[in-house]
């Protein structure tokens, strides 16, 4: 099966995709799940993904997370992994809705988690956000592709 070049594509359109046909802001995208999110995390998303170097200022370093690790042609391990500045890719979510889904949890008043995956097959990624004591909110993890349970 030729499941590794699909996922490796999936994966570099998920991140580096910067066409898009859709006008809605990433931040109306996510508002317009069920999930009610503050105000605050809504601005916060809009500009993380806008300006490199405020998202390089708003993540946790070095940052927590998960890695895929292609096992054979159609398999992949997750890793542990520590995501440091000068291995990151810039997170710029500019996709077409008819091809991935995206779904938000909040965890009380402090955290969102976010998985985003392709229609087609499940895999995709996720990342948390979390709300600091100076009001800020950080990404403080990120797992990059991965099988996600639906």
């Amino acid at each position: 099966m030729k499941l590794l070049p699909a996922l490796a594509g999936l994966f570099g359109l998920l991140i580096a995709c910067t066409n898009m046909n859709n006008t809605s802001s990433n931040a109306e995208q996510v508002q317009a799940m069920t999930v009610q999110l503050p105000k605050d995390f809504l601005d916060f998303y809009e500009t993380f993904h806008r300006d490199s170097q405020y998202q390089i200022d708003h993540i946790v370093w070095p940052l927590q997370g998960d890695a895929g690790v292609q096992v054979d042609s159609t398999h992949y391990n997750k890793v542990s992994k520590q995501w440091e500045p000068e291995n990151w890719l810039m997170q710029r979510l500019n996709f077409d809705p008819k091809d991935y889904q995206r779904d938000v949890e909040m965890l009380g008043d402090l955290i969102v988690v976010e998985r985003i995956r392709a229609r087609t097959v499940n895999f995709g990624v996720v990342r948390r956000f979390a709300k600091q004591s100076n009001g800020e909110w950080m990404l403080i993890y990120y797992s990059d592709l991965q099988e996600i349970s639906k």
